[in-house]
């Protein structure tokens, strides 16, 4: 009955069976479903379903196989006994991170360690004694060399086991390839790098500008002032040549009036001598406009510098003599001939020669000293340069030093300016020393004061020698 009624609900009324022993049986239906062929339809479904399960399981695993090959992680265990490493066992993944399969590394004990980077085994070897101390040391990031060659970059997790007495039985560690984070990392320190040396070289380069920029506007400001002075120099030339002559005239009526003038007092005596004094000094001014702003031509010739500083002596001894003045000569007898303008010259030296007596009103020692040398190099003075001349050439020297109270250091840098002068009042015209620096610069020399170590001031001239061919 329970057959017939299971069969019923699977199949319908016509899977009813009869049931030995049951009354009014009869036998079954052609082309009915009797107990037999339940049971044939039962076993064909479950062996159906056993091939689809069977189907999966080899499915699953393929699958598990291919991800094991892509992932870039694997775990390992160690057995610790007695403080030492006796057994190793890798998971499947180790063969992705290292190339090496499991069953490569459970018949090579040292595989593991011939693996690592040379470079790199002390590290590691002193990580896993921290973890036989009985250590958590951190994770380890080193190298290993893979089964193709290739350098790769692993973080080695360990994460230690021990028994109820705290000693270490094992230890599980995670291997993580970390190849890819690794270069990605190289690579952002060699842009850093990059980046600073680009900043670096732009710093300099911007540095480099500020100066040029700070160069060209002193340049800038250089080529300003000496347009100005040139400006300056053009109106005091013509200014000079409208002046001078009226103040010849002015002269001349002085001289008459102090000869003619009759009935003149002590008083009016000294107020034309005033006038005389004043139009004396307007008139020595004006000259010295001019002779700034006069023509640059002139005559280079090869003289003897001896005879041209003894000849500008004589002509202000009588200042020498009147200001109670001692001359040292210290004349170099082999001097070579120097090329320059005879009277250029001389009024250079007579500008220095006076401007010596000047300094040393209560009397001193006025040296002046010639000797040549042979250039190394060119030579560079307060004020002027020395271009022309090239090493290996011979050059004239000339200094001219008193033993007054020198220059203020402050002065120095101003004392080729027009106009600029540290005498008093009434005393100097502070053109001498501009016209001295233009004089000596068409003469492609050049001209230096300094202080001198005991006091007082030196002047230095030096002048291209006559080449010893031409001579």
């Amino acid at each position: 009955m329970a057959i017939n009624k299971l069969n019923y609900a699977l199949f319908g009324e016509q899977a009813a069976a009869p049931v030995l022993g049951q009354e009014n049986s009869s036998p079954a239906p052609r082309g009915g479903t009797g107990v037999g062929q339940l049971t044939g339809m039962h076993t064909t479904i479950v062996v159906r379903d056993k091939n689809r399960a069977e189907q999966a399981v080899r499915e699953s695993e393929q699958r598990y196989k291919r991800l094991l090959a892509s992932v870039t992680d694997y775990f390992f265990s160690v057995t610790v006994e007695e403080g030492r490493f006796v057994g190793t066992v890798h998971g499947p993944g180790c063969e992705a991170v290292t190339g090496y399969t499991s069953q490569e590394f459970a018949a090579d004990p040292f595989l593991w360690y011939r693996m690592i980077h040379s470079e790199d085994r002390p590290t590691v070897t002193a990580h896993a004694e921290r973890i036989l101390n009985g250590e958590t040391p951190p994770p380890l990031e080193h190298r290993i060399i893979h089964r193709n060659g290739d350098t790769r970059w692993i973080r080695n997790t360990p994460v230690p086991h021990k028994d109820e007495l705290g000693r270490l039985i094992a230890y599980d560690g995670l291997v993580s390839d970390i190849t890819a984070h690794k270069q990605a990392e190289e690579q952002l320190e060699r842009a850093n790098a990059e980046l600073s040396r680009n900043e670096t070289a732009l710093k300099r380069a911007l540095e480099k500008l500020k100066v040029a920029n700070e160069e060209l506007q002193t340049t800038q400001l250089r080529l300003i002032q000496a347009a100005k002075l040139e400006s300056v120099g053009t109106l005091a030339a013509g200014v000079a040549h409208e002046v001078k002559n009226p103040l010849q005239i002015i002269l001349l009526g002085l001289d008459y009036l102090t000869v003619n003038l009759p009935g003149m007092n002590d008083g009016a005596t000294l107020v034309l001598t005033d006038m005389r004094d004043a139009v004396t000094r307007a008139n020595l001014i004006i000259r010295e406009l001019l002779q700034l702003s006069a023509s640059a031509d002139f005559e280079l010739k090869g003289e003897d510098f001896n005879d041209l500083l003894e000849h500008s002596l004589r002509l202000i001894n009588s200042e020498i003599v009147a200001s109670q003045i001692t001359v040292v000569r210290n004349l170099a007898a082999d001097l070579p001939r120097a090329l320059l303008d005879h009277s250029k010259m001389e009024q250079v030296l007579i500008n220095l020669l006076i401007n010596a007596l000047q300094a040393m009103s209560q009397g001193g020692v006025l040296t002046v000293t010639t000797r040549h040398r042979v250039l190394g190099e060119d030579l560079k003075m307060n004020g002027s340069i020395f271009p022309q001349a090239k090493p290996g050439d011979r050059v004239v020297i000339a200094e001219v030093q008193d033993t007054g109270k020198g220059i203020a250091t402050a002065h120095l840098p101003k004392i080729f300016d027009p106009f600029f002068t540290t005498k008093e009042v009434g005393v100097g015209t502070g053109l001498g020393l501009s016209v001295a620096k233009k004089i000596m610069d068409l003469h492609g020399g050049a001209i230096d004061l300094r202080n001198a170590a005991r006091g007082g001031v030196v002047a230095t001239l030096m002048l291209r020698a006559v080449p010893e061919k031409s001579i």
